[in-house]
């Protein structure tokens, strides 16, 4: 009962506040008026005849042989005076089709004195297929432009590889384990010979990924030139990790280009190479896959160094092997001329 009690009081003290409230009358009638208004001037609109622009795209088809339009110079819409009931106009307020003109069918003209690729059609040409794509209870009344430009070139056909573009961290200890791979790596393009020809490669996005620590395979998306045409819209890019470790191993010197009436003695009979290697190429790798060399040239006889640099002429990068320094980096020598039997330093 108290609850009950307690409701209507609410209700009461809600009434009283909503009559205190004074609200403009001649504010609200105004705001009445003009809704009436425009009520009005909405419904007389659509129910009347309107005269208007609208803009359509073209589509072309019907093309000579192993020809192209090129992007850029061609004609691509068409601005079209049309009359029609608002109400219609309300309804292809989103967009209008696209308009099909029929190459085979119009009166393609070569400008006087040109040898180029491009070509015209006068707006009296299309008219006829663009009156017929009207819809329907709409008065076609002009078009602009009221002349149709047409840019042909050799329709070209080229097999390019995929490029993939990619920025990669990994975890402590892990790395790629070969070049990240794509399938499928190649595509073949079409599109006016004069684009395609200078397309060498067709890129990716960037593929960005982080702190990885195991393999992986991520669609990417392509990047495609504009006018050129690509089955495509994707690859799958498989990325290799792999863990590696760090070792090092003693290498003989080899000293070379010495020339028969010279000794050269040099201090230092073996260099460590410390690499980086995969676990699984690890116990694989020897001290005879790689080569440590002093070469006699680098004096190039002006002045003779103190020290002769090291380098490492090979590696075994076939398992894998990178990061690759050699020490010490230079060795101290002597150099001894055989028919006098005297040491230069």
């Amino acid at each position: 009962m108290a609850e009950k009690k307690t409701l209507i009081q609410k209700a009461k003290a809600l009434m009283y506040k909503i009559r205190r409230k004074r609200i403009n009358k001649n504010l609200l009638t105004y705001i009445v008026m003009v809704f009436i208004a425009v009520m009005f001037w909405y419904f007389n609109k659509i129910g009347s005849t309107i005269t208007t622009d609208a803009t359509f795209n073209i589509e072309y088809y019907g093309l000579p042989n192993n020809s192209i339009l090129v992007p850029g110079v061609t004609t691509e819409q068409l601005r079209i005076t049309l009359s029609a009931r608002g109400a219609q106009l309300l309804a292809h307020r989103g967009g209008y089709s696209p308009i099909r003109l029929d190459l085979s069918k119009l009166d393609i003209r070569t400008f006087p004195e040109s040898d180029s690729s491009l070509k015209f059609v006068t707006d009296d040409d299309i008219r006829a297929q663009v009156e017929l794509q009207m819809p329907a209870d709409y008065k076609f009344i002009s078009l602009k432009p009221d002349t149709i430009m047409l840019d042909f070139s050799l329709s070209r056909h080229l097999k390019v590889p995929v490029v993939l573009d990619y920025d990669v961290t990994f975890e402590n200890q892990f790395r790629l384990a070969s070049a990240p791979t794509l399938q499928p790596d190649s595509v073949v393009i079409d599109g006016s010979a004069i684009i395609v020809d200078t397309v060498t490669a067709i890129h990716t996005e960037k593929l960005t990924l982080r702190r990885l620590s195991a393999s992986t395979v991520q669609k990417v998306r392509l990047v495609v030139p504009a006018g050129v045409n690509c089955p495509l819209t994707a690859t799958d890019a498989t990325v290799n990790v792999e863990k590696f470790t760090e070792n090092a191993i003693d290498v003989p010197i080899r000293v070379v280009n010495v020339p028969d009436t010279i000794s050269l003695r040099i201090f230092s009979q073996n260099a460590t190479i410390r690499y980086h290697v995969g676990w699984n190429n690890y116990k694989k790798v020897s001290r005879e896959m790689f080569a440590v060399e002093v070469d006699y040239n680098d004096l190039n006889g002006i002045k003779i160094p103190k020290f002769l640099p090291l380098r490492i002429t090979k590696i075994p990068e076939e398992m894998g092997v990178t990061n690759v320094t050699v020490s010490p980096e230079a060795v101290e020598y002597m150099r001894e001329v055989k028919d006098t039997l005297k040491w230069k330093l």
